[in-house]
C-alpha cells in the first residue's frame, strides 16, 4: 500500500497536516495521494480513502501486480525453495527459529520475512563458542548497505557452533534463511527446555503474526515518506524515474532502522 505495498489488511492511514503541498495545492476536503506526499507524483488526490490495495494506480507503480512485495499465501513457498513458515520448528516473535538438532541442542536463524525485507547481508557476526546467551541477547549480527541488524536469541543457551558457510557467504542468510543460512547451535537446559519452547510460536501461527508486522511496517514507512516528502530523491515528479522500493526512498539506513524494529 502506497509506496511499499500492504498486506491484505485494508488500513485507512491518518491525515497529513496541512493542505498545501510543494507540488500542488490540496483542497480541504480532499486527501493528496500517499505517492504524491512521497514526491514520486506531482498531483494526485486519493478518491479511495487509501485503499491502496485495490488501486490501480498503486499497482501500476509498483510494477503490474506487486511483484515480490505482494502479500504471500498461506503455505507458500519462497523466493530459494523454502517455506515462508515452515512447520518442523518453532518461531520467536522477533522473527527468529528454533529447531531442533538432538535432545538438548538447537539450531537459530532468522525467519522468512527478516530476509525478504532485509534482502541483501554483507557480513555476518556470531558470538564464539562456549558463549551463554539469554533469550533476548544478541544472538548474530547481519551487516548490510547502511548499517546492522542485532538478531535476538529465542531462547537461552550456550553456542556450540556457527554457520562458518554464511560467515563466508553472507548471502545465504536471506536467500536460505531456512537451511544453508542458519546462525548457530546453542546447546539448551533440558530442563528449562519445555519452558522455553511454550515461549515461542508455530508455523501458522507466526505466519498471522508476520502479516500484522508487515502491515505495521508498511504503515510506518508511509509515515515517513509522508512526514519527509522532500528526501526521496528523483522521482517522476522532477522527471527521474519512479522510485518504488522502500530502501531506495527512505535511505538504508532509516530501512534499516525499520526492520531492527520488528526484532525488538
Amino acid at each position: 500500500m502506497g509506496p511499499s505495498s500492504k498486506n491484505s489488511a485494508v488500513a485507512k492511514l491518518p491525515s497529513r497536516p496541512g493542505n498545501h503541498s510543494p507540488l500542488g495545492t490540496v483542497p480541504a476536503e480532499s486527501k493528496a495521494c500517499i505517492w504524491m506526499s512521497a514526491g514520486v507524483l506531482s498531483y494526485r488526490l486519493c478518491d479511495r480513502a487509501f485503499d491502496c490495495e485495490h488501486c490501480l494506480l498503486d499497482k501500476a507503480l509498483h510494477g503490474g501486480d506487486g511483484g515480490s512485495a505482494s502479500a504471500w499465501t498461506p503455505g507458500e513457498w519462497g523466493p530459494s525453495g523454502y517455506r515462508l513458515f515452515p512447520q518442523d520448528r518453532h518461531f520467536s516473535p522477533a522473527h527468529t527459529w528454533v529447531l531442533q538438532m538432538g535432545s538438548a541442542s538447537v539450531r537459530l536463524g532468522v525467519d522468512a520475512l527478516v530476509a525478504w525485507l532485509l534482502s541483501e547481508a554483507t557480513a555476518v557476526e556470531l558470538p564464539a563458542v562456549g558463549t551463554w546467551l539469554e533469550r533476548g541477547e544478541v544472538a548474530a549480527t547481519l551487516l548490510a548497505k547502511g548499517g546492522k541488524l542485532t538478531i535476538p536469541a529465542p531462547i537461552s543457551g550456550r553456542v556450540l557452533g556457527h554457520n562458518e558457510a554464511a560467515q563466508g557467504c553472507p548471502e545465504l542468510v536471506v536467500s536460505a534463511p531456512y537451511g544453508a543460512g542458519w546462525l548457530i547451535d546453542m546447546e539448551v537446559e533440558t530442563g528449562r527446555k519445555n519452558k522455553q519452547f511454550t515461549q515461542l510460536l508455530c508455523g501458522p501461527d507466526m505466519e498471522k503474526l508476520s502479516r500484522s508486522h508487515l502491515h505495521n511496517f508498511h504503515r510506518r514507512t508511509d509515515d515517513l515518506l509522508a512526514a519527509r516528502p522532500g528526501r526521496v530523491g528523483a522521482t517522476m515528479a522532477d522527471g527521474g524515474k519512479a522510485v518504488t522500493d522502500p530502501r531506495a526512498m527512505l535511505g538504508p539506513a532509516r530501512y534499516l532502522k525499520l526492520v531492527q524494529e520488528l526484532l525488538t
